[in-house]
């Protein structure tokens, strides 16, 4: 008896077998114009932030002003506040470093908040000078302008017997003294207050006495005049 081999490849009824898929490896291609995107984007990235950092390592600590002080007054620490500015050959701030020693000097000009503390800004003068007297002035009428330390005035004789009659040409031969304010009180309860005013030796005790005999008025000195 014969025997018929039989193809492994086909099955009982001579039909050929499903031969397995197999998957070919999908290659996707990337688009050339995202590849570009993406690295101008990290070109802009980088230079960005490399700007950024020569932006801020260029920069200094200087002593800025964090409120408003008047002129002549004596610097305190809540007066100051560190800041960082870019570096300009223009300016010429006080370094921080050097903000604890100006703790208790005096202004020459007054400062405003958030300007730059510059070396000019303050002096360790007194503001009683050598050959001046410090007389004490109580006045129950002052300029609507505030006074500040520092600031020229007149000190003008204004006895109370001569006001109701005096005339233009009287006025405008008042004694007068040249004087400079170096404080000014808070008001008392019945509003007067006492300004200091440094005037010259000679002239000290003058102004005492009119200051005693209450006939003393001050006249503001505009910057210009005398």
């Amino acid at each position: 008896m014969s025997t018929t081999a039989t193809n492994p490849a086909q099955d009982a009824a001579g039909v050929p077998a499903p031969r397995p898929l197999v998957r070919q490896p999908v290659v996707r291609r990337r688009r050339s114009s995202w590849i570009a995107l993406g690295v101008a984007l990290i070109a802009v990235s980088g230079a960005g932030g490399g700007w950024l950092w020569l932006a801020t390592s260029d920069r200094e600590a200087v002593v800025a002003v964090a409120r408003d002080v008047p002129m002549g007054a004596e610097l305190k620490a809540e007066d100051l506040v560190e800041a960082r500015i870019a570096t300009d050959p223009a300016l010429d701030p006080v370094p921080a470093d050097d903000l604890k020693k100006l703790i208790g000097k005096r202004t020459t000009v007054g400062l405003q908040q958030g300007s730059l503390l510059t070396a000019s800004s303050v002096t360790d003068d007194p503001l009683l000078k050598e050959g001046e007297q410090l007389v004490g002035v109580t006045l129950s009428r002052l300029p609507a302008t505030r006074l500040d330390p520092g600031q020229k005035v007149k000190a003008v004789h204004t006895p109370k017997d001569s006001a109701a009659g005096s005339s233009d040409d009287e006025d405008s031969k008042a004694e007068r003294l040249q004087a400079t304010v170096i404080e000014v009180s808070a008001a008392d309860n019945s509003g007067d207050r006492v300004v200091d005013l440094a005037v010259n030796s000679i002239d000290g005790t003058t102004l005492a006495q009119w200051a005693a005999d209450d006939a003393v008025t001050l006249v503001i000195v505009p910057e210009s005049g005398s």
